[in-house]
């Protein structure tokens, strides 16, 4: 495919694959990033385009995984997600919507309870302040790698107690942010 017919299916899609995105995250520049982000994909993917029989299938799938994936990143990366629910607090009072925000924090708060002291402070200091590992890492004065175990372990931790409790982390995000 050539960059011109790549400027023309970018043309012919770009609108409707924001619009679709849009729909489905609800916050416009993460729509603009997830937009922008399938149109590398399918520019990667170039040379094997005019092999594929139903592109409009193809953009749309790829969109939906891409949704699919910011939906994963926001479940555990809390300012993405706060943006998301601020943003759905802002624009919308749906009382589903709410409920399953309480019952997403109601059971987020019993797992960090659960973890040990030090995971859950290296889970705080990762998702509340935002520092890297290399910074907790030295703040704690532990080794980079003790701090990797320390945040995969609460993460399964929390990925467990979710499902033990019956709610899958990713379908109470898409539940919100696709109702």
């Amino acid at each position: 495919m050539s960059h011109g017919e790549f400027s023309q299916l970018y043309q012919l899609y770009c609108k409707r694959v924001y619009g679709y995105l849009l729909k489905m995250v609800k916050v416009p520049y993460i729509a603009e990033e997830a937009t922008q982000e399938v149109f590398v994909k399918l520019w990667s993917y170039r040379n094997t385009i005019g092999e594929i029989q139903n592109i409009d299938g193809y953009i749309f799938k790829i969109a939906k995984n891409q949704a699919l994936n910011l939906l994963r990143k926001a479940t555990f990366d809390a300012k993405m997600r706060d943006e998301l629910q601020q943003h759905m607090i802002t624009n919308g009072n749906n009382v589903d919507e709410q409920m399953a925000i309480s019952e997403y924090e109601q059971l987020k708060r019993e797992a960090l309870i659960n973890l040990s002291p030090q995971r859950r402070l290296v889970y705080q200091l990762s998702r509340n302040e935002g520092l890297n590992y290399d910074e907790i890492a030295c703040r704690l004065n532990l080794s980079k790698n003790t701090v990797r175990n320390h945040m995969v372990s609460a993460l399964q931790s929390i990925r467990e107690h979710f499902h033990k409790n019956g709610t899958d982390l990713l379908l109470v995000l898409a539940f919100i942010l696709f109702t």
